[in-house]
């Protein structure tokens, strides 16, 4: 009897080898959130496509994600678009913070408006992100190409 549980224990994948995949698709999409666009208006807009998998997995299964990943992504795109270091890190660590408390609530609710909280989670996010800037920098940052 021991001797199953013993095979059983080391056919088993550490939980890091079973989100392999996961990660790496969050990598991708952190990688894509530090390439800017050019509009002929608006001279860079940077699209964060990393909020699409932290909300996703914030309110389905947070052990997923956890906040040291979080908070090194919001390094990385500091580092990547040469943007002040530590904002999109302190960024993300507050959002993480508010969608771990409203996460029943969003779990609760239709689809719809499942789309509809993270619709108001990422202007949340910007508007966070703009006045950050904004304090840090003591000057009032265009708001418009953030919420484009």
């Amino acid at each position: 009897m021991s001797l199953i549980g013993l095979s059983n224990l080391s056919s088993q994948k550490p939980p890091f080898l079973k989100a392999s995949l996961v990660y790496l698709v969050n990598f991708v999409l952190l990688i894509f959130s530090t390439l800017t666009l050019d509009f002929v208006a608006i001279e860079n807009v940077h699209v964060i496509f990393f909020l699409v998998p932290l909300y996703y997995w914030l309110i389905h299964n947070p052990m997923v994600m956890p906040l040291w990943f979080i908070f090194l992504g919001g390094l990385y795109i500091d580092f990547s678009v040469d943007g002040l270091l530590g904002l999109h890190a302190f960024s993300f660590v507050v959002y993480y913070m508010i969608l771990y408390r409203v996460r029943r609530i969003a779990l609760s609710q239709p689809l719809l408006y499942q789309y509809a909280i993270f619709g108001l989670s990422a202007v949340l996010f910007e508007f966070l992100r703009w006045s950050m800037l904004s304090l840090l920098t003591w000057q009032l940052w265009a708001f418009f190409p953030s919420l484009v």
